[in-house]
């Protein structure tokens, strides 16, 4: 079993990064980016598994010290990045404590030390400039993954010093929700919001269920991302317009879900912007 086996429904990803490996053509830092639920951290710690791996470089035996360490969240070279406290930001602290204070100093048991970022919006204005210096001059055997749902959204100059990677919406194929009948109202809202007409009620009726607004905008972008595909090949215009509209449904998906921003008000804000969008013309369920 390959340790590539957890990044479900990326096989072009996949390749491609196996592939670097294999011809030692990894960069200094990668930006991995793609729809919510695309596997971003966990193809971020298959790559550092890959390359770290003692028996099986570039495919990971899952097995030896450095894959069971990396897998368990213990290994000194391997560090996550994580949002932490009330605002959820990376704040300067991590990056001076988990990055400056190590990046003078050889990895202590693998080939390459990787940090991974586990929301790159979500760093602190102050810590994005502090990562943004250590790029800037990258040190031997570092490997930085950076990943978001929202790129556009990091400054340009971290952006140009990563080598980009887009993952694709497969994560979006299903929403985990452990009650059928709430999972039955996140699809039927979705559906809804997918629309190009809404209820002035919708934003309230969505927020009803604690919780339900990130998954719900989810589910809509599905039904967007859905329509282009199938108008893809006969109606390249019509995908054109779902999949701007599903970007825009995403990137407040980023704000509710990362950026804690107020469910209603983003939802009431969101429906405003797709007014002014072109319609998809979506039938009603």
């Amino acid at each position: 079993m390959s340790v590539w086996d957890n990044v479900h429904d990326q096989a072009r990803v996949v390749s491609g990064l196996r592939s670097a490996i294999e011809r030692d053509r990894v960069p200094h830092a990668y930006l991995f980016s793609g729809p919510p639920g695309a596997p971003l951290i966990d193809a971020a710690l298959a790559l550092a598994t890959a390359m770290n791996c003692l028996q099986a470089r570039g495919d990971g035996c899952g097995n030896c010290d450095a894959c069971t360490k990396i897998a368990g969240g213990i290994h000194p070279d391997v560090v996550t990045l994580a949002r932490e406290g009330a605002a959820q930001i990376v704040p300067i602290e991590s990056v001076r404590n988990q990055v400056i204070a190590r990046i003078g100093l050889p990895p202590h048991e693998a080939a390459t030390r990787v940090f991974v970022v586990e929301e790159a919006t979500s760093m602190a204005p102050p810590a994005a400039n502090a990562l943004l210096k250590t790029l800037e001059e990258p040190p031997a055997r570092t490997l930085f993954v950076l990943c978001t749902t929202a790129p556009e959204q990091l400054l340009p100059t971290i952006r140009s010093r990563c080598q980009r990677i887009r993952f694709g919406a497969g994560g979006l194929a299903e929403i985990t929700v452990n009650d059928p009948a709430r999972a039955e109202r996140i699809a039927t809202l979705g559906e809804e919001l997918a629309r190009d007409r809404h209820d002035p009620l919708l934003p309230s009726r969505i927020v009803e269920g604690k919780g339900d607004a990130a998954p719900v905008l989810v589910a809509a972008a599905r039904v967007l991302h859905a329509c282009a595909q199938a108008t893809a090949g006969e109606h390249p215009a019509a995908a054109r317009r779902a999949s701007a509209r599903a970007q825009a449904i995403l990137s407040w998906h980023t704000a509710v879900a990362i950026h804690n921003a107020n469910p209603q008000l983003a939802i009431d804000a969101l429906i405003a912007q797709l007014a002014g969008l072109p319609p998809v013309a979506l039938s009603p369920s």
